[in-house]
């Protein structure tokens, strides 16, 4: 379980969600946080209440194949990966169940280097312009073409794990391969922060 006294206590102004849906995990933000502190995202943000945004493989994740051999395929010879942003002009939290999200509160310090790993995951053309991807279902969001490979040992899960890091809160990533077992860190943090009184108590979920 992650270390107490490395959890952020003090000056922790922004409050993001971890979120949980199967084998899946993403990060939820304020849009207009975003909006300020983005270098690629802007446009998404605008006019938004909240932005989410995954990673995954290219052709799994954006629903160009969904076949079990895409997704066998994903672990061990990806062709190329992609972010996932759903924004959200009303409240999500009506479409996230509860037991599947936790929130987390971060210092600006914390919420300026998540940013930034976010961009930072962003692949962008000679022209520095984010590459489009098609989405293939319906109210899945938009998609970029982002870096990195996707594999079994570099999986959405591990990619949510290190974004958590970069905000400043103690999880482990290497080797935390399964949405349950990022997850219960970030759940960890949350009780926490509820139990010294950082994040109100009816804010709070879990997974019983």
């Amino acid at each position: 379980m992650p270390n107490k006294q490395k959890i952020p206590i003090a000056n922790t102004e922004h409050t993001i969600y971890f979120i949980y849906r199967e084998w899946h995990t993403s990060i939820l933000l304020e849009a207009a946080t975003l909006a300020r502190y983005s270098k690629h995202l802007q446009a998404d943000a605008a006019g938004q209440q909240f932005v989410r945004i995954g990673w995954g493989d290219g052709d799994y994740f954006t629903g160009k194949s969904k076949s079990m051999g895409t997704a066998a395929k994903a672990l061990v010879a990806s062709g190329y990966s992609a972010i996932q942003v759903l924004s959200y002009r009303q409240s999500p939290f009506t479409q996230i169940p509860a037991h599947t999200r936790v929130p987390i509160a971060i210092s600006d310090e914390g919420m300026r280097r998540l940013i930034d790993y976010l961009d930072a995951s962003l692949a962008l053309d000679d022209q520095g312009q984010l590459i489009p991807l098609p989405a293939y279902a319906e109210d899945i969001g938009r998609f970029y073409r982002s870096v990195g490979n996707y594999s079994l040992f570099s999986n959405c899960n591990t990619w949510s794990g290190r974004a958590l890091q970069s905000a400043k809160l103690p999880v482990r990533s290497g080797l935390q391969l399964t949405a349950q077992s990022v997850f219960e860190q970030a759940k960890a943090i949350s009780e926490y922060q509820q139990a010294i009184g950082l994040i109100e108590k009816d804010t709070l979920v879990t997974t019983e």
